[in-house]
C-alpha cells in the first residue's frame, strides 16, 4: 500500500486560512441580505399606500387636501396628481426625482405619482452602509485571526528544529541529528543532518590529526632530550682531554697547536651550552604545569639582584613595576623572566648607561594582560622578528654577543604551554621590547 504524502503544516494552515475566509465571506453576505431586506418591505408599503391614495381620490376625494395630509404624516415624500393631459393638478411635498423609487397609479382622470419619504431612504442608506462594514469588519477579523493562527504554528514548528540545531551544535562531537521532519521543513532538516555529518567527520579528522601531531611532538622533544643526553658524555670526554692538552702540554706545542686547542676547547664549551640549552628546552617543556598567582614583580627584582651582583660595575638603570601578578606555573614563569631579563642585560652591555624595564599594560577589551621586557640595547631588524623565537636562530653573531640561540625558543614554548605567546618590537641601535602573555585572564593583572 501506497502511504499517503504527508502535507506540510504551512499547507495545513493555508487551506485553513481559505476555508476561514470563505466562512467570512458567507457570513458577510448573510449580513448584509439581513440588514438589506427591509428594501422589499418599504416599497410593498409604498405600493399599497397608492392604491389606497388613487381609490380614495377616484371616489371624489378633494386632492390637494388628501395629498398634503398623506404627505404630513410622513409616509411619503411627495405626491403628485396629473391631469389627462399630464399637467400637475396637485402636488404636496418635495419630488427628488430618484428612478426606481417613484410609484405611479392610472385614474378615470388622470395619473398619482408617490415617492418614498427621505428619512426612509436615509435609512436604507444607513443600513446598507452598515451592512457592508460589518461584513467587511468580519472578512478582516477572520483573515486576521486566521494569519495569527497561521504565524504561531510556522513559529512553533521551527522553535522545534531551532531547539533541536541548537542541542546538536552543543555536542563537541556532532553527533547528534534533527529528527525528520514533514512537508516543507523536511528539506531544511536534512540538509541541517547533513552539514552536522560533514562537521563530524571533519571533527574526526582534526581530532585524529591533533593526536597524531601530538604524539610526533612527544616523540621529537624524546628524542632531542635523548640524544642532547647521550652526548654529553663523549663532548665531556673530547673537552676533558682538549683542555688537558692545554694545560700540560700547551709550552711543547706551537702557535698553531695553541690555537687548534684553544678552538677545540672554544667550540666544545659551545656545544656544550646547547646540548643544556636543548635538554633545559625540553625539560620545561615535559615538566608538569601547576598553576598558580605568580607576583612577577618579586620574580623580576631577584632575577634583577642576582644580574647586579654577578657584574656590580655595569651602570644599569632597572625599572620594575610593582605588584604585577600572572596566573601560571611559577617556576616556569620564572625562567621566561629569567632568558628575558638576561637578555636585556646581554644586548645593554655595550652601553655607559642601560636600561631595562618590566611591566604590564591591560587589555582594554577584557582579555589577558600584556606584559614586556623592555631595553635600550642593540635592538634588532624588525623583518627578523618573527625567527627571534625559533632554536637556534640568531640575529647577532656570536663575536658581538654570546649565547647559544635556545633562550627565546623556550620562552615561547612555555609561554604556548600556558595558552600565550611572545613577540618582539625593535629597532637596530634603538633597543627591544619583547611582549608576552600568559592566556590566563582570571587572577591576572596588577594589584590594588
Amino acid at each position: 500500500m501506497k502511504r499517503p504524502k504527508a502535507v506540510s503544516v504551512e499547507r495545513r494552515v493555508a487551506a485553513g486560512v481559505g476555508v476561514a475566509v470563505a466562512v467570512a465571506a458567507v457570513l458577510a453576505v448573510t449580513i448584509f441580505v439581513r440588514l438589506t431586506d427591509t428594501r422589499a418591505d418599504e416599497a410593498a408599503r409604498i405600493e399599497s399606500l397608492a392604491d389606497s391614495l388613487a381609490q380614495s381620490l377616484a371616489g371624489g376625494a378633494p386632492p390637494q387636501a388628501v395629498l398634503s395630509a398623506i404627505v404630513d404624516t410622513g409616509a411619503v415624500g411627495g405626491a403628485v396628481l396629473y391631469d389627462a393631459n399630464g399637467a400637475p393638478a396637485a402636488r404636496a411635498g418635495r419630488e427628488r426625482g430618484v428612478a426606481g423609487e417613484v410609484i405611479c397609479r392610472t385614474l378615470p382622470n388622470g395619473t398619482l405619482c408617490v415617492e418614498p419619504a427621505n428619512a426612509v431612504a436615509i435609512v436604507r442608506t444607513k443600513r446598507i452602509t452598515d451592512a457592508m462594514i460589518a461584513a467587511g469588519a468580519a472578512t478582516v477579523i477572520v483573515a486576521v485571526a486566521a494569519a495569527l493562527l497561521m504565524t504561531w504554528m510556522t513559529r512553533r514548528s521551527m522553535r522545534g528544529v531551532r531547539n533541536a540545531v541548537e542541542h546538536a551544535v552543543a555536542d563537541a562531537t556532532f553527533a547528534q541529528r534533527i529528527a525528520p521532519a514533514g512537508g516543507e521543513l523536511a528539506p531544511l532538516v536534512a540538509s541541517v543532518n547533513n552539514l552536522l555529518g560533514q562537521m563530524q567527520s571533519r571533527e574526526s579528522e582534526l581530532r585524529r590529526r591533533t593526536h597524531d601531531l601530538e604524539v610526533a611532538n612527544k616523540d621529537l622533544e624524546s628524542f632531542a632530550h635523548t640524544v642532547s643526553h647521550d652526548l654529553r658524555g663523549p663532548l665531556g670526554s673530547v673537552l676533558g682531554f682538549a683542555e688537558a692538552l692545554r694545560d700540560g702540554y700547551g709550552g711543547e706545542l706551537n702557535a698553531d697547536g695553541q690555537e687548534y686547542t684553544h678552538w677545540i676547547v672554544d667550540s666544545g664549551h659551545q656545544m656544550r651550552n646547547l646540548i643544556d640549552g636543548l635538554l633545559n628546552m625540553s625539560r620545561l617543556s615535559r615538566t608538569e604545569m601547576q598553576r598558580d598567582v605568580v607576583d612577577l614583580s618579586a620574580v623580576a627584582r631577584s632575577i634583577t639582584a642576582s644580574l647586579q651582583k654577578s657584574a656590580p660595575e655595569r651602570a644599569v638603570d632597572f625599572t620594575i613595576a610593582e605588584n604585577v601578578l600572572a596566573n601560571g606555573d611559577e617556576r616556569l614563569l620564572r625562567a621566561v623572566l629569567e632568558n628575558l631579563i638576561a637578555n636585556a642585560w646581554k644586548f645593554t652591555s655595550k652601553r655607559e648607561r642601560a636600561a631595562i624595564e618590566f611591566g604590564m599594560s591591560r587589555n582594554m577589551n577584557g582579555g589577558p594582560p600584556t606584559y614586556f621586557v623592555r631595553d635600550n640595547g642593540a635592538g634588532f631588524d624588525p623583518t627578523h622578528a618573527a625567527k627571534m623565537f625559533r632554536p637556534f636562530q640568531r640575529l647577532h653573531s656570536s663575536s658581538e654577543f654570546e649565547g647559544t640561540g635556545i633562550g627565546l625558543a623556550t620562552v615561547q614554548r612555555i609561554l604556548q604551554r600556558h595558552g600565550g605567546k611572545a613577540w618582539a618590537e625593535g629597532e637596530p641601535d634603538q633597543g627591544a621590547t619583547i611582549y608576552f602573555t600568559t592566556g590566563a585572564p582570571h587572577e591576572s593583572g596588577q594589584a590594588t
